[in-house]
């Protein structure tokens, strides 16, 4: 293999390619193939459909994993049985979580009991919320209700997360959006929602209903989720209101119910969608804080500890989307290696990262959520090393601004990169100023970030509460008017965009095309300035 890119590159991105010499791939990243074959597995039994073939499925695990321990002496071939066994576990995996969720729904008119799961979110007439059910064939699962409101006596604005309701609707199989490369079905069920539902006003009630049927995590979750709405109803409290408040409740809280249509579709047409996403930067934010906050140097282990239960009570309190829940695991990983002193941040930690979520739930594979934080992160752990010197690494330490500006053009690049192909794809969508406003974005998202911690910390104090309040109030008003008038800008994005999946393959070929380009012209820009007196 060697010889043959020696003769069809150049010696330079040779280098680049090889991160270590004399060191086969497998030994320096082998979460990273043996991720692949998982999700690979999981692909192909989704599109298959192997519900029949469990059993062989599961044997095919234990053969390839039998043969991978008897073959220590043929490290080749040990290899692929590897890789083979994590391909067939996820094919495993994938038919026991759709044998999970078929289910039969009721014909007919049917009375469902259960629990709200979520936050309400009104969209015109309709309030649409989850409810995990308590009883009957579909107890243990999940139902998506769209209920018509009523405008008279405004019953549906007692709904809240945790009330125990009782409805009379026709339920119906999942069904995908028309023209749409969304997965609507997938995604509902990733979520292990079941069923949709249209509920009239007068069909539903509320109700003392049995929760035995839940699992712990649903009703740690709801517990959560409660108390996430306490601290939204302690925002509004405060004066934060509208859209200000909407951006808040997303940012801080991940909770996008109160955000209007042209609110997303500013965010999304400047490319500042990802601030609304609660993701590693915000993981990332609260986890630097804290650890400011924290005890020192002196108690590491138990610092750390500390910080793990902190960012995992955060991660639950938000609602475990896959993009906190990939952040909180890399942060997991970054916090324990941290201290054997070996490097925190690497493509292993982000292959545990997905393969830990990938077992746990192999539809999440297929959440456009997961798959944009991994491909971003995944974008800038490898890139990042190698276009880093473009800007010399010695004119950085002595200019901080310049690091400063650099590395953040430097990081959203690659972020935009990893994920400019899938946005394309789901979205029809490409912003074309995102780089430019994610120097307004990420400095107002970390002041956001900041003060709300400290809006929370300084609650025996409501004169300091309320003027750290204000300020937020102020930051995110600018903010909105920002991208506001960014987004009116003339083409500020190409919308309109179809995208077959092999285009979107191709345009991720020529990303890491442009990125290999970039890593090599950095590199020679380096040999230049060595050799230069």
């Amino acid at each position: 293999m060697r010889f043959h890119l020696h003769r069809v590159m150049p010696d330079d991105l040779l280098q680049i390619l090889k991160p270590m010499p004399n060191t086969g791939f497998f030994r320096l990243y082998p979460l990273v193939p043996l991720c692949l074959s998982l999700a690979a597995g999981i692909a192909v039994a989704r599109a298959v459909g192997l519900a029949q073939c469990v059993c062989w499925c599961g044997a095919g695990v234990a053969v390839f994993l039998v043969g991978a321990m008897a073959l220590r002496r043929l490290p080749r071939t040990q290899t692929a049985a590897m890789l083979l066994a994590a391909f067939m576990l996820g094919t495993t995996l994938m038919v026991l979580s759709e044998r999970s969720l078929s289910v039969a729904l009721p014909k007919g008119y049917a009375v469902t009991e259960g629990i709200v799961a979520d936050e309400p979110v009104e969209r015109g007439r309709i309030v649409r919320f989850d409810v995990a059910v308590t009883s009957g064939p579909l107890a243990g699962h999940s139902v998506r209700v769209a209920l018509l409101k009523d405008t008279v006596s405004r019953r549906y604005a007692s709904i809240g997360v945790g009330d125990g309701l009782r409805f009379s609707s026709r339920l119906e199989p999942p069904a995908n959006f028309v023209e749409s490369n969304f997965d609507y079905v997938t995604y509902l069920q990733s979520r292990d929602i079941v069923a949709t539902t249209f509920v009239y006003y007068r069909n539903w009630s509320e109700a003392s209903v049995d929760r035995s049927a839940l699992t712990v995590f649903q009703r740690a979750r709801i517990a959560a989720l409660r108390i996430r709405h306490a601290l939204l109803s302690r925002y509004r409290a405060l004066g934060l209101a509208g859209q200000d408040f909407a951006v808040v409740a997303a940012m801080t809280l991940g909770d996008k119910s109160a955000l209007s249509a042209s609110t997303r579709d500013v965010y999304s047409v400047t490319g500042a969608s990802h601030i609304l996403a609660l993701s590693g930067m915000h993981l990332g934010i609260i986890y630097a804080l804290l650890s400011v906050l924290s005890l020192g140097r002196r108690f590491s282990t138990l610092r750390e500890c500390l910080l793990l239960v902190a960012i995992w009570a955060y991660v639950l309190l938000v609602g475990l989307s896959p993009s906190v829940l990939r952040s909180a695991l890399m942060i997991t990983v970054y916090s324990i290696v941290g201290l054997s002193g070996r490097n925190r941040m690497s493509v292993n930690a982000l292959a545990f990262a997905a393969f830990v979520l990938l077992v746990a739930n192999p539809l999440v594979l297929f959440d456009i959520g997961f798959q944009l934080s991994f491909a971003a992160v995944a974008f800038i752990l490898v890139f990042h090393p190698l276009v880093g010197g473009i800007v010399p690494y010695k004119y950085q330490q002595s200019h901080r601004l310049v690091r400063w500006a650099w590395q953040l053009l430097l990081m959203s690049g690659l972020a935009q990169a990893g994920t400019l192909p899938l946005v394309a794809y789901y979205f029809g969508r490409v912003p074309l100023y995102s780089l430019l406003t994610n120097f307004v974005v990420i400095p107002a998202a970390t002041a956001i970030l900041y003060s709300a911690v400290a809006m929370f910390a300084l609650a025996w104090l409501p004169v300091a509460q309320q003027a750290v309040a204000a300020v937020v109030s102020v930051v995110v008003s600018a903010l909105n008017s920002v991208l506001s008038s960014v987004a009116s800008l003339p083409c500020a994005s190409i919308d309109g965009v179809r995208l077959s999946a092999l285009q979107a393959v191709l345009l991720y070929v020529m990303m890491v095309c442009i990125c290999l380009f970039l890593a090599l012209l950095g590199r020679r820009l380096q040999a230049a300035r060595d050799l230069s007196p």
